[in-house]
C-alpha cells in the first residue's frame, strides 16, 4: 500500500464491559493527551476476526489519529455478531452470539459517562458481519449514533418490512462488484435473502425520504490494481441527512485502503482491494458533517449545560470557530472528483 502517513499514533489498550451477565471485551484507541469528550467511531469487525486482527486490517488508525478521534474495536461473542440476518447465514447455528445489541449501546454510554466520547458525535462503522450489524442498529436504534457506514455487506430482504428508523439516518455503503462473499447483485438460499448493494442504499433512501441520486467518478489513483471506484449520492433528504453508495468496479470482499494494513490469511480468496480510496478517511469525511443535535432549551444561554444527547434530529457538524475539541477533516479523494451522470439502474 501506499501511504498516507500519520503525524500521531493513538494509544490503544484493552478494556472491558460488564453487560447483563457477560463479560464483554473492546480496544480503545485513544488521542494521547486529547481533552475529551471527542468524536468517537465504533468499528465492528467481520466474522471469525478478532478486535485486533480488524484494528490492523481495517486502516482507520492513520485517520484518527491525524484528526484526533476515539475508536472502539468491540469483540463479537464467538468472533461473530448477531444481525438481523437468519440465524443459519451469520454462523449463529454454530457459535452463541452474546447479547450484541445491548452490548453496542452499553458501550457508548460507557464512553460518554467516561467523558471520553461527544454523546452527539458517536458513530457506527462495520464490514461484512459488523456491516449487517450497523444495519441492525441503524434500523433499531438510530437516536445512538449519528452516521453509519456499511462496507461489503447489503440489507438482508426482510429489512425491507422490518426498518423502521426512528429518524433520518445518514449511511454509506461501500461494495466491490465481484466480492465472492457477499455479492453485488445479493442473493438468495432457502435460508435468506440479501438485496443488492443499490437496492440496500435506496431502501434507506426511501426511508430518509431523499430525491434523486447523481453519480460521481472518482480519480483512479492507483491504476495498476484493477479497480475504479464510482459514488452514488442521494441528496435532499429530510434532516440534512445522506446515503451514498461506493461502488468498487472489480473490487473484491475487502474495503478499499491507501495506507499500510496487516494482512489477512484468506485474503487471496477475498479478491482485489482498491486503493483508490482509503476507506478510513472517506469514512471520516462522510461521518464529520453529521451531528445529533441536542434538544433547545427555553431560556438557554450560550454556554450553558448541554441537553441531554440522543434527540432525533440532525444538524451539521460544527465550523470553524465552534467547539475546539472537534477536529475538522482533511479533503477526502470525491471531494476533487466531478459528476458525470444522473443514478440508473446499477
Amino acid at each position: 500500500m501506499c501511504g498516507l502517513p500519520a503525524l500521531a499514533q493513538n494509544a490503544v489498550r484493552a478494556r472491558s464491559i460488564q453487560v447483563g451477565d457477560e463479560t464483554r471485551t473492546y480496544l480503545l484507541s485513544q488521542p494521547a493527551g486529547a481533552p475529551g469528550p471527542r468524536p468517537t467511531i465504533i468499528a465492528l469487525h467481520g466474522a471469525a476476526q478478532t478486535s485486533e486482527s480488524f484494528k490492523g486490517y481495517f486502516g482507520l488508525e492513520p485517520t484518527a489519529a491525524r484528526e484526533g478521534l476515539v475508536v472502539a474495536y468491540p469483540q463479537g461473542f464467538g468472533r461473530v455478531w448477531d444481525d438481523s440476518r437468519p440465524a443459519a447465514m451469520r454462523l449463529k447455528a454454530a457459535l452463541r452470539p452474546g447479547e450484541d445489541v445491548p452490548f453496542l449501546l452499553a458501550l457508548a454510554q460507557s464512553l460518554v459517562a467516561e467523558g471520553i466520547a461527544d454523546p452527539n458525535r458517536i458513530y457506527l462503522v462495520g464490514i461484512s458481519n459488523g456491516g449487517f450489524m450497523v444495519e441492525r442498529m441503524a434500523c433499531e436504534h438510530a437516536e445512538t449514533f449519528a452516521a453509519y457506514a456499511v462496507i461489503m455487506a447489503t440489507a438482508p430482504a426482510n429489512v425491507r418490512e422490518t426498518c423502521r428508523p426512528a429518524r433520518a439516518v445518514p449511511i454509506m455503503f461501500i461494495h466491490g462488484t465481484a466480492d465472492p462473499v457477499i455479492g453485488w447483485d445479493g442473493f438468495w438460499t432457502p435460508l435468506g435473502a440479501t438485496l443488492s448493494a443499490p437496492d440496500s442504499a435506496a431502501l434507506f433512501a426511501k426511508a430518509n425520504g431523499c430525491g434523486d441520486a447523481q453519480v460521481t467518478e472518482l480519480p483512479d489513483l492507483a491504476p495498476y490494481d484493477g479497480t475504479r471506484i464510482s459514488v452514488r449520492r442521494w441528496e435532499g433528504c429530510r434532516d440534512n441527512a445522506e446515503v451514498a453508495l461506493y461502488r468498487v468496479e472489480r473490487g473484491g470482499h475487502q474495503p478499499p485502503a491507501r495506507v499500510e494494513t496487516t494482512g489477512e490469511l484468506a485474503q487471496p480468496f477475498l479478491g482485489l482491494r482498491s486503493q483508490d480510496m482509503d476507506s478510513g478517511e472517506e469514512i471520516w469525511a462522510f461521518f464529520s458533517r453529521f451531528s445529533l443535535a441536542p434538544a433547545p432549551v427555553a431560556g438557554a444561554l450560550p454556554g450553558g449545560p448541554v441537553p441531554a444527547p440522543g434527540t432525533p434530529a440532525m444538524r451539521p457538524a460544527p465550523a470553524a470557530g465552534g467547539r475546539r475539541d472537534v477536529p475538522l477533516p482533511l479533503p477526502a479523494p470525491a471531494r476533487n472528483s466531478q459528476a458525470v451522470k444522473p443514478a440508473g439502474g446499477q
